[in-house]
């Protein structure tokens, strides 16, 4: 019945679309064809939201199943994913229709705006301007949508890329676990300054949703604290179950989709506040664009649909760490990665980075740092921070592309704990560990000193003004 659902929805896009497309030829902006194609967005938009929901609820009804001991399998439901990869495929036509209309509905606005004042008495200048913009705006940032669609941003790491005839132990790990996971070898690892371990596909939109483009692995290098050997192959098999599972081709096409919207998003006239009279009643018209409110609510129904995707995918990923690591030490290194991602953001980057700063010192080296900071907080603050960590993780909602951190801990429970062969910590992986460290801590610091530069001159301006 969904995938039904589905199928009558990509028709509808398909033969409405090209009316659409029909009216732009012939320059015939009616309200009634307006009126048309937003009821068929309507229906369109029904149909996904309510599809996407009834697939949410099934999945975490199947995750809770499973915890409850209702079911032996965590997930293994086929046609689930089936009718969730269509889900997908549906956004993308759905987005281009939704361009279509934004453009047409400003334009009518503008048409139908000058229509409307041209009875009054006395027409403001700002009215006509206002107008103006919001129909040329909206064509210029469908036009950007576009763009960003078909040639996307490519992904900008800051670190250092390893190469293959460097930190051999390394890389032999990363082949070892990609024989395991039956996944193809990644092409680059990349250490990075930023916390969090992933990979990604390095490529245009068309190599990577073909399974084209790079493997790279991305290791964040305040992640890796007091991380055991046995806990970060756990990691990197959650990681590479990504690239067995396909999942890095669709998250090429989520984010390359997602990002074109956001930037459409950004360029078209929207609500803004500003004190000048003129220029406030401009904003003012801008701010009933129908076009900017038209994406702002597929924005939210986008991320909904494509997070909610993203969360089986993770525990599809997960099942696959655990069978083959078990699930404590999957368990034990998801923690420690996520404390450790907590400490660095909340204390390093937030407390002390700041002090650092005010006394003209910088990051001399990542592990001291964070051996240091973990010194300077008492077990019982460590204990509460991890507690806190769980707390906030079952807070999460729809639009969050990963299961509660709790939830994940949980279901390790009751997988069978792997032997831990190797309890060496990740540094030892390494030929020169504090060099890998001291080399990183400089990439840092150079981030860090030009952003706050940037915040000095800003703030020095904004001083010479007020005088």
């Amino acid at each position: 019945m969904k995938t039904l659902a589905l199928l009558f929805a990509l028709l509808l896009l398909v033969l409405f679309g090209w009316g659409i497309v029909g009216n732009f030829f012939a320059l015939a902006f009616h309200y009634q064809d307006l009126l048309l194609f937003v009821g068929v967005a309507l229906v369109v938009y029904l149909i996904i939201r309510v599809v996407g929901g009834s697939l949410d609820k099934k999945f975490n009804k199947s995750v809770q199943s499973f915890l409850s001991g209702e079911k032996e399998k965590l997930f293994d439901d086929k046609k689930l994913l089936r009718t969730f990869g269509l889900l997908l495929v549906v956004l993308l036509p759905f987005l281009l229709y939704l361009f279509a209309i934004a453009l047409f509905a400003a334009i009518d606005f503008g048409i139908y705006g000058l229509y409307a004042i041209s009875y009054l008495p006395r027409i403001p200048i700002a009215i006509p301007i206002g107008l103006g913009v919001v129909v040329l705006g909206t064509g210029v940032a469908i036009l950007i949508g576009i763009f960003y669609l078909f040639f996307p941003p490519r992904n900008k790491t800051l670190g250092i890329e390893i190469k293959k005839n460097e930190e051999k132990e390394l890389w032999n790990l990363a082949k070892e676990i990609a024989k395991e996971i039956e996944a193809k070898p990644i092409d680059k690892i990349i250490i990075t300054p930023d916390p969090g371990i992933g990979v990604y596909l390095e490529g245009n939109l068309f190599s990577t949703i073909f399974g084209g483009g790079k493997r790279v692995l991305e290791v964040g290098l305040p992640s890796l604290h007091e991380l055991t050997i046995d806990e970060f192959k756990a990691i990197l098999a959650h990681e590479y179950g990504h690239f067995s599972n396909r999942d890095t081709q669709w998250s090429s096409f989520t984010y390359t989709t997602g990002n074109s919207l956001i930037k459409t998003l950004q360029a078209t006239p929207g609500p803004s506040h500003d004190e000048n009279e003129e220029v406030g009643m401009v904003r003012g018209i801008m701010s009933l664009n129908p076009a900017y409110w038209l994406l702002s609510i597929y924005v939210h129904l986008y991320f909904k649909i494509t997070n909610g995707f993203s969360r089986v995918r993770e525990v599809m990923a997960d099942i696959r760490a655990m069978e083959l690591y078990g699930g404590k030490t999957f368990s034990n290194g998801l923690l420690k990665v996520s404390t450790n991602d907590t400490i660095f953001g909340e204390v390093i980057q937030s407390e002390w980075v700041p002090k650092f700063l005010k006394e003209k010192k910088t990051i001399s080296n990542f592990s001291k740092l964070m051996e240091l900071v973990y010194k300077s907080v008492d077990k019982k603050t460590i204990d509460e921070l991890k507690s806190n960590l769980l707390k906030r993780s079952e807070l999460h909602g729809v639009y969050s592309s990963h299961p509660a951190l709790k939830t994940r801990i949980d279901y390790a429970k009751k997988f069978a704990d792997g032997e831990e062969k190797d309890k060496r910590t990740v540094s030892k992986l390494f030929d020169n560990w504090d060099n890998i460290n001291e080399k990183i801590a400089e990439v840092y610091n150079m981030r860090i000193l030009a952003y706050f530069n940037v915040l000095d001159q800003t703030s020095d301006t904004e001083k010479n003004l007020e005088k």
